[in-house]
């Protein structure tokens, strides 16, 4: 995966509050060891404010963000995309005549994503990334990518880049609208639908 940059201002607040808990923690620990008389050896040392902040921010960067708690207390706002979409897109190649079946892979963390899309003919995988949570309008996510044909693609397609621009609707999170285009010689662009699906394929149904 690589990191991904946003216009949620939490990545500035949230460290100081992961930095204060590790300090109180760690003030904690030290004075229960106290209490209860218990004398580490030499080579144990009681948890460090920096080790336990370390902990802590790898929790938060691994699962924490993404949950309801963590939400309603206004501490993540950044949308978790993580999971499988499969959809549809329509492209200038063929004059928008067909709709070609295409898959959408999300691995994501709290700092960092993977973005890979497939189809009968190609993969692409993301190289840089930006999620946009300030728009009324729902949440965006555009990335750049590199495409590369399989055994089975045309042999006037190629290794090229592109820019892939989605956005989550608002009122209805389980699915993302958007546009793409490629660049240099192909020059080509179209417009992209996505549901997501469960681990089996099925559509997700909405959470209560």
């Amino acid at each position: 995966m690589h990191s991904y940059s946003t216009d949620s201002d939490e990545r500035r607040f949230v460290p100081l509050i992961l930095a204060a808990l590790a300090i109180v923690l760690a003030w904690c620990s030290s004075q229960f060891l106290i209490a209860v008389d218990v004398s580490l050896p030499w080579w144990m040392d009681a948890p460090s404010s920096l080790g336990l902040y370390g902990a802590l921010y790898t929790l938060f960067d691994k699962y924490l963000w993404r949950s309801g708690l963590v939400r309603k207390l206004g501490l993540s706002r950044i949308p978790n995309l993580a999971g499988r979409w499969t959809g549809f897109l329509v492209t200038s190649f063929d004059n928008f005549d067909k709709q070609h079946d295409v898959m959408l892979q999300i691995f994501q963390s709290w700092t960092q994503i993977s973005i890979y899309l497939t189809t009968p003919s190609s993969i692409s995988k993301s190289c840089v990334a930006v999620i946009q949570v300030s728009d009324l309008s729902g949440a965006a996510l555009v990335y750049q990518y590199q495409c590369q044909p399989l055994a089975n693609a045309r042999k006037s397609m190629h290794m090229h880049f592109g820019t892939g621009m989605l956005r989550l609707c608002k009122d209805d999170t389980r699915h993302l609208i958007g546009e793409y285009y490629a660049g240099r010689d192909r020059r080509t662009y179209g417009q992209i639908c996505f549901w997501k699906v469960t681990p089996t394929g099925k559509p997700e149904t909405p959470k209560d």
